[in-house]
C-alpha cells in the first residue's frame, strides 16, 4: 500500500495546479507562446507541462499540427474539470479565514467608460466582495490587450477590434458623432476633427466614414485622453465621435442633416487571462456586464 506521503499515482500528482492552469491557458489562447505570456513561463516551459499532464492522465488532450492546435475530444472533456478544479483551489484558498491574503482584481477600461459608470460598480462590488480589492486602470483597448497578454492585467473591458474576437461581449454602443452646442459645421468645408490616436477604433470608423460619403476631414486635435478631447469640443473647434451614453453635459449629437455619415455600433467586450479562476472575478464580469444593460435601457440611450 502506498503511503499518505507518497506522490506517485496521487490525485495531487495527476492533477498538479501549474500543470492545470498551463492546459487551460492553452486552451483559451489557442497556442503555447501565447500561454506562457499569460503565465510568465517560456514555451517550452508550458509545452512541457501539457506533455507530463497527458503522461499522467495517459490520454492526448491536444491535437498538434505545424499550422494549429486543437482540443482532443478529452481535451475537451478534461477542460471542463480543469477550469473548476483550479476555481475551487481558489475558492480554498480565499474561504480559510481573515489571515487570507486579499485578492487584487486587476481591471483596466477605457477612460470614458471609468468616468460614467466605474463608480457604481465599485460600490456595489466592495458591498458584496469586501476582501478582493480592484486595481484599475485607464487605457485605450489596444494597449488594455497588450497589458493583459503580458501578464499585469486580469480583466479589461474594450471596444472590438477584430470580428475574430473570441472575447466575452458584454454589450454594444451606439457610436455618434459630437460637438458642443455652440458649434456650427460650415457645408462644404473640411471637417474638423477631435480624435484618439491611430490606434483607436473609434478613429478608424470615424475616417471610413467620410471617406466612404466623399466627405472632406482634418484632424486638428489628438489625444489618449478623453478629458484633451473634451477640451477642444468645448472650445467649439472641432467635432468627435463618442458612445451615445457617454456624451457629456453641453454637447449635441451630428447627424445626415449636418452632412455627417451614420456610424456603426461598438462592440464591449471583456477579456480574462485565462490563468485567472476566481469566483469573485466572475461576479465582477456579471456585474459589468448588468451595468453596461442598465446604462442602454435607460431613457435616451440606445446601447
Amino acid at each position: 500500500m502506498e503511503s499518505i506521503g507518497e506522490p506517485h499515482g496521487s490525485p495531487a500528482a495527476v492533477l498538479d495546479s501549474d500543470l492545470l492552469a498551463a492546459f487551460v491557458a492553452v486552451a483559451e489562447t489557442g497556442g503555447f507562446t501565447s500561454a506562457g505570456q499569460y503565465l510568465h513561463k517560456t514555451q517550452s516551459t508550458v509545452s512541457l507541462r501539457i506533455r507530463t499532464l497527458e503522461t499522467r492522465l495517459n490520454t492526448q488532450l491536444l491535437h498538434r499540427t505545424s499550422r494549429q492546435l486543437a482540443l482532443t475530444a478529452n481535451g475537451q472533456t478534461f477542460l471542463v474539470y480543469a477550469r473548476r478544479l483550479l476555481q475551487l483551489q481558489r475558492e480554498a484558498v480565499s474561504a480559510v479565514g481573515p489571515s487570507a491574503q486579499p485578492t487584487t482584481l486587476r481591471f483596466g477600461l477605457p477612460e470614458d467608460y471609468a468616468e460614467t459608470w466605474l463608480p457604481q460598480v465599485l460600490r456595489t462590488f466592495a458591498a458584496s466582495h469586501p476582501a478582493v480589492r480592484p486595481h484599475i486602470h485607464c487605457r485605450m483597448s489596444t494597449e488594455l490587450i497588450e497589458q493583459l497578454e503580458a501578464g499585469a492585467l486580469d480583466l479589461v473591458l474594450t471596444v472590438r477590434h477584430s470580428a475574430a474576437s473570441t472575447a466575452r461581449r458584454v454589450g454594444t454602443e451606439t457610436l455618434v458623432w459630437a460637438a458642443h452646442r455652440d458649434f456650427e459645421l460650415v457645408p462644404d468645408q473640411p471637417v474638423p476633427l477631435a480624435l484618439f490616436p491611430e490606434q483607436c477604433a473609434y478613429r478608424r470608423r470615424a475616417l471610413e466614414a467620410l471617406t466612404r460619403i466623399g466627405r472632406t476631414w482634418q484632424i486638428d486635435y489628438t489625444s489618449q485622453s478623453p478629458t484633451g478631447l473634451r477640451v477642444a469640443v468645448d472650445l467649439g473647434h472641432a467635432v468627435t465621435i463618442t458612445g451615445r451614453r457617454t456624451l457629456p453635459p453641453g454637447w449635441h449629437t451630428l447627424g445626415e442633416e449636418a452632412g455627417l455619415p451614420p456610424l456603426p455600433e461598438a462592440v464591449l467586450e471583456i477579456h480574462r487571462s485565462p490563468s485567472v479562476q476566481h469566483p469573485a472575478f466572475d461576479a465582477f464580469t456579471a456585474l459589468v456586464e448588468q451595468t453596461l444593460d442598465a446604462a442602454a435601457a435607460e431613457p435616451g440611450a440606445t446601447g
